[in-house]
């Protein structure tokens, strides 16, 4: 009897190993495999065994897009003395246009050699009439008829001509009608052909609006000036949002406190601009509605001259070089900072870039500072501008000069002053604290720069981002949703590395600048 039962138990688990052994076979599958362009499917990938053990997987895409990261797990299996291991990886993917659309086929390669090929699955992209309109009341009409969820994101901008270099505000606005219990933001539009700068949002922004007589939530969700960066027919694609939505099950008063919690995704409409050359002329610094304005030069203690530069407006400050010296200096000049703010009050938008010029006069006397200018182009009025501060004069100090000995030859000398010791201990003690201080400031500088170099040299746009989210720790969605100078920062550091994630080597100066941002969202963390 005992014989018998263990051959029954053999058979079960040899049955039972062979059932795991199939379930863990690797497959491609897409679900559903028909959607509006305005909604998201899901591409799950299953691999097993030997080639479980990669960390990524290449899936050819035709007329699809890949929406955030992908959802990555491992499950493991201990039968009959071996052990078995499946890793799964979820995608979420959106239309590009309507039409025919494919994904894979998927060539899977293990670390021992093997190889396997997984199939294509055809996927149909449903034509959808709001996928290319911005107006909400269209877009709130075309849900409600079809029977869908009044949640919509559309993008709002504030001209639709530029010429290269104007600023063109873009906001993407959240309408909801419906209740959501949480919502994020999982795929942001590819920007390459615009210089981004991220802008932040007010804190008391939502706001009851009609739209078509339906009383909605209206939310500004990101807003960021786009500066083309050069001209032609340029496009700006769709932001994609994800939210979960509580459906009623039935009517009646109680009904609010029940319901069926789902999860609904919408990609608002891309928008077209029409940008035009500038006009033939000179080059310019910048493009915009600009003002500079010149600190009184000063000089303290015998130190250098020290020249205050600010450029304002609705423009793409950050980029244009420092204001020039339009004359000679007798001495040496050095410029320092850069730093660039946003003021986002009630009154017009205006980024602001401040420079501090360091003239050391290789004489002393009376010394002048020649005009500071530089030019701009102003979309308004079309025509090139010189923004220009006037010259200014003053008396320079020299270094000052070593006293001379006493004469000892004759009776008129008189003899030095005799100085205590007291100043000498306290320009000591002086010295041992700033050191004490200045030190571990330092360290941390070098430690930063260091790290820095690490994450940028030699590496991708896309190696860039992973490297410095995996510093941080913190999840991509919530910084880019932050409200703080670390969200400010990181969200221009994202922009900057997405305009430059398609090409496949960064320029010296896009890298020097995406190493500053880095340092910046590194230095604030």
């Amino acid at each position: 009897m005992k014989k018998w039962a263990r051959v029954v138990a053999f058979f079960i688990l040899h049955s039972a190993f062979c059932v795991l052994h199939s379930a863990f076979a690797s497959e491609l599958s897409v679900d559903p495999r028909a959607f509006p362009l305005t909604d998201l499917t899901t591409v799950t990938l299953t691999v097993d065994g030997p080639f479980a053990s990669v960390d990524s997987v290449n899936v050819p895409l035709r007329n699809l897009a890949f929406v955030g990261e992908p959802w990555v797990s491992s499950e493991f299996a201990w039968m009959n003395g071996s052990a078995s291991r499946r890793k799964t990886f979820r995608y979420r993917v959106r239309g590009v246009a309507a039409g025919a659309a494919m994904v894979g086929p998927v060539v899977l390669s293990s670390p021992d050699g093997q190889r396997e090929t997984l199939p294509a699955v055809a996927v149909n992209v449903l034509a959808d009439r709001i996928s290319g309109s911005n107006d909400a009341e269209t877009v709130l009409r075309e849900l409600l008829a079809s029977n869908r969820d009044p949640l919509f994101v559309v993008a709002e901008v504030d001209k639709h001509g530029a010429v290269a270099g104007e600023p063109v505000l873009v906001t993407w606005m959240l309408y909801n009608a419906t209740t959501v219990q949480e919502w994020h933001i999982v795929g942001l539009p590819k920007l390459a052909d615009f210089w981004v700068e991220e802008l932040p949002l007010k804190e008391d922004a939502l706001e009851r609006v009609y739209v078509g007589g339906v009383l909605m939530q209206r939310l500004p969700i990101r807003r960021a000036a786009l500066f083309p960066l050069h001209d032609g027919t340029l496009k700006i694609e769709g932001l994609t949002l994800e939210a979960a939505v509580m459906r009623r099950v039935r009517g009646g008063p109680f009904s609010m406190f029940e319901g069926e919690l789902v999860d609904t995704s919408y990609t608002s409409a891309p928008v077209t601009l029409d940008v035009q050359p500038l006009p033939p002329g000179p080059p310019v610094d910048a493009v915009g509605d600009l003002a500079l304005n010149c600190d009184i030069p000063q000089q303290r203690n015998g130190g250098p001259i020290v020249a205050g530069v600010t450029l304002s407006g609705f423009a793409n400050v950050r980029a244009a070089p420092a204001p020039r010296l339009a004359g000679t200096v007798d001495g040496t000049v050095e410029v320092d900072g850069g730093e660039t703010s946003i003021a986002h009050d009630d009154g017009p938008l205006t980024m602001t870039r401040r420079w501090r010029y360091l003239i050391f006069p290789a004489h002393p006397g009376v010394f002048e500072i020649p005009p500071i200018a530089m030019n701009v182009f102003v979309p308004a009025t079309h025509e090139r501008k010189e923004l220009r501060c006037k010259a200014s004069v003053l008396v320079a100090q020299g270094s000052r000069a070593v006293p001379d000995r006493p004469n000892r030859g004759g009776d008129n000398s008189l003899p030095a002053p005799r100085r205590g010791r007291w100043p000498i201990v306290a320009g000591i003690v002086l010295a041992v604290v700033l050191a004490f201080e200045a030190i571990p400031r330092a360290r941390r500088a070098l430690a930063v720069r260091r790290r820095v170099r690490e994450i940028v040299e030699g590496r991708s746009a896309a190696e860039i981002r992973q490297r410095v989210d995996a510093e941080l720790g913190v999840a991509p969605a919530v910084l880019l949703e932050e409200r703080s100078d670390r969200g400010d920062a990181y969200r221009a550091l994202r922009s900057l590395l997405e305009a430059a994630e398609r090409e496949r080597d960064i320029a010296v100066d896009a890298e020097e600048e995406i190493a500053r941002r880095v340092r910046e969202v590194l230095t604030i963390a």
